[in-house]
């Protein structure tokens, strides 16, 4: 199921995602360039990380991509679904947000393979936080989706049931493609902590009082 589209109400350009967007584009022609010289720096070690080596990767992982196709398909659902919390939280705290949703994904991934020494590089942690986000904030927001059923055709799906069962997918994938190279525990635990997280951060709050203001305005002609 691919995401092309949500129901986007904010007339604000999502300038903190646009940045996120263009540093991660460019740390990776920057690395591509270099011979992976920054993965080689930045990528997070479960292992290392933990003997308290490389403090700073449970950060910079985040900017970090294995590959073309790995950083295109997290930038585009960080696209589609960032705008909207950037919106409702505010741009400071939404890149906070957004920080800490990759830590989360990072120390879940670690507490599964505290022996591990593969290197991990993405954004989707993070990105998965933000999707956590959304759920909880616009659970009834439609996503248009490409399903294909022997022929591809665009659907509109409420984001509940999209995102439940993008993390059931996760979960699948974890227990069944345990070597797959993809840090699913990541995906499961930024998800989750985005989902806290944005509860703590005021997300419902700010989003009732946008929807209590849109309601007030829509009774008056605007001149």
């Amino acid at each position: 199921m691919l995401p092309i589209a949500d129901e986007n109400f904010s007339v604000e350009r999502p300038y903190i995602t646009y940045g996120l967007i263009i540093s991660n584009i460019l740390l990776y022609a920057i690395n591509f360039l270099t011979g992976d010289s920054l993965n080689n720096i930045f990528a997070f070690v479960p292992k290392n990380f933990l003997l308290g080596m490389e403090p700073w990767t449970i950060i910079t992982h985040q900017f970090m991509h294995g590959g073309w196709g790995h950083l295109l398909g997290n930038m585009w659902f960080l696209i589609i679904f960032g705008d909207n919390i950037e919106a409702t939280i505010g741009k400071g705290k939404y890149l906070i947000f957004y920080l800490l949703c990759g830590i989360i994904a990072a120390l879940s991934h670690m507490a599964f393979n505290l022996e591990s020494i593969i290197p991990t590089v993405g954004a989707s942690g993070a990105i998965s936080g933000v999707l956590g986000a959304y759920i909880i904030l616009y659970p009834k927001n439609k996503i248009s989706t490409v399903i294909p059923f022997g022929f591809i055709r665009i659907y509109k799906v409420e984001a509940l049931y999209y995102l439940v069962i993008w993390f059931v997918l996760q979960l699948v994938f974890n227990f069944t493609d345990p070597y797959g190279g993809v840090a699913y525990m990541a995906h499961l635990g930024g998800f989750v902590g985005g989902a806290v997280l944005i509860i703590l951060f005021g997300g419902k709050k700010k989003r009732a009082q946008n929807d209590s203001l849109y309601t007030w305005e829509n009774h008056y002609d605007k001149a």
